[in-house]
C-alpha cells in the first residue's frame, strides 16, 4: 500500500521532457498567432475610425440642416477643421439674383471661403499624425465637404469615384492602419489588409466598406 501510494503522488507531477514539449507548443503557437492578433488589432481600429469620421460628418449634416447655417465646411485632414457660413452670406453668395461669382455659377466652395468662419466646438474628430492616438492614415490628406440644406456643393480637390448600386460620382475618404501602411503609401488604389474607405454623396448620404483579400472593397454600412 504504501509503495502505490507513492506512486500515485509522483504520477501528479509533469516530467522536465513534458514541460519542454509543453513550452515548444506555446511558443509555436505564439509565432504563428502574433501575427493574427496583430492584424485583428489593426483592422479593429482602422473600422473603429471609419465608423467615427462616418458619424462624424452625419452629425455635421445634421448641424448644417437645422438652418443654423447656410453653409458648413467639415475639413478632414489630420488637424479636422470645421468652418460655418451664415445664411445671409449664403444667400448673398448663392442665391442673390444679381451675384454671379464662380461659386454660384458652378455650384462650388473652397478651402476656408471668404465669408466663412471657424468653429472649434464643432471640431470632435482628429486624424493625429503622432502620440498614442496615431493609428491610421488618410488618404487624400485633405478631404474638404461643403454642407447645405440642398446637399454638398462641388469641390475639385476631393478623391471620387462612381458609386457601384447609384453609379452617381461620389467622394471618397480613404483610411488604412499605420501598422502597414506609411502616409504616401495609404492610396485610394493601394491593396493592404485593414483598410477602409467612407463615401459621401451629394445628398451627405455615407457608406462605408471594407477591403476583402487586398482585392474587393465590401460595405458594411449604409
Amino acid at each position: 500500500m504504501e509503495k502505490s501510494h507513492h506512486q500515485l503522488k509522483t504520477n501528479k507531477g509533469f516530467t522536465l521532457i513534458e514541460l519542454l514539449v509543453v513550452i515548444t507548443l506555446l511558443g509555436i503557437f505564439a509565432v504563428v498567432a502574433y501575427p493574427n492578433v496583430i492584424k485583428w488589432i489593426n483592422d479593429r481600429e482602422v473600422k473603429a475610425e471609419a465608423m467615427r469620421t462616418a458619424g462624424f460628418i452625419n452629425e455635421m449634416r445634421s448641424t448644417v440642416g437645422s438652418g443654423k447655417y447656410g453653409m458648413l465646411q467639415a475639413v478632414l485632414q489630420s488637424d479636422v477643421n470645421v468652418y460655418t457660413m451664415s445664411n445671409e452670406n449664403f444667400r448673398n453668395t448663392y442665391k442673390n439674383l444679381t451675384q454671379n461669382n464662380t461659386y454660384k455659377r458652378n455650384n462650388s466652395c473652397a478651402y476656408r471661403q471668404s465669408g466663412t468662419s471657424r468653429k472649434t466646438n464643432l471640431e470632435t474628430i482628429k486624424f493625429p499624425t503622432s502620440g498614442n492616438d496615431y493609428v491610421v492614415h488618410i488618404s487624400p490628406n485633405r478631404t474638404v465637404l461643403c454642407m447645405t440644406t440642398d446637399g454638398l456643393l462641388n469641390y475639385g480637390g476631393n478623391q471620387t469615384e462612381t458609386d457601384p448600386e447609384t453609379r452617381k460620382i461620389v467622394n471618397v475618404l480613404t483610411i488604412c492602419s499605420r501598422g502597414n501602411t506609411t502616409q504616401s503609401s495609404c492610396t485610394y488604389r493601394a491593396r493592404q489588409d485593414s483598410m477602409y474607405k467612407v463615401t459621401i454623396d451629394k445628398n451627405i448620404t455615407t457608406k462605408i466598406y471594407r477591403l476583402k483579400n487586398k482585392s474587393t472593397w465590401v460595405k458594411i454600412d449604409g
